[in-house]
């Protein structure tokens, strides 16, 4: 994957550069987001109210999750261990958010680290057959996190 990684590395920066470029002038950053969780969650399509770290690291993530599994799926993800783990990186710098047990962030979010690391081993080890296991217990650590915000991070009307 380390190599595949190399070659999409790139070629996804310079597509970001053309959207940048050619996108003119963009819209504020939101900490608020909205997608279906049917397939998973058994409910509606909803809104996210989560701190803006909590919501860059779902931001990346949600896209993975909900793309169809297989080959595309797990080599998009794989490529985007990196920037996952930048993500997670913000979350521990940032103080926990307001109404959140310190103690409890830091332990989920400890525990949604080390899941993240044995996925990304996972990807440069090309260990494929755990893949998807480990990206299932990545998906259940982040929801484990953002349980711990008040009202579960759902915007409420």
């Amino acid at each position: 994957m380390r190599t595949l990684r190399a070659r999409l590395t790139p070629a996804l920066l310079a597509a970001a550069l053309a959207a940048t470029a050619c996108g003119g002038k963009s819209a504020p950053a939101t900490a608020t987001t909205e997608h279906g969780h049917a397939a998973h969650h058994g409910d509606a399509p909803h809104e996210h109210d989560f701190p803006p770290e909590v919501a860059a690291f779902h931001d990346t993530l949600a896209p993975l999750w909900h793309a169809t599994p297989g080959a595309q799926r797990t080599e998009d993800t794989c490529t985007a261990t990196g920037e996952l783990d930048q993500r997670a990186e913000h979350l521990q710098n940032a103080a926990p958010p307001a109404g959140v047990d310190a103690d409890a962030w830091a332990e989920k979010l400890a525990a949604l680290r080390e899941v993240l690391s044995g996925l990304s081993d996972d990807c440069v080890a090309d260990r494929l057959d755990t893949f998807e296991a480990d990206f299932t217990a990545l998906h259940d650590a982040f929801h484990a996190l953002i349980a711990l915000l008040p009202g579960g991070g759902m915007k409420h009307p």
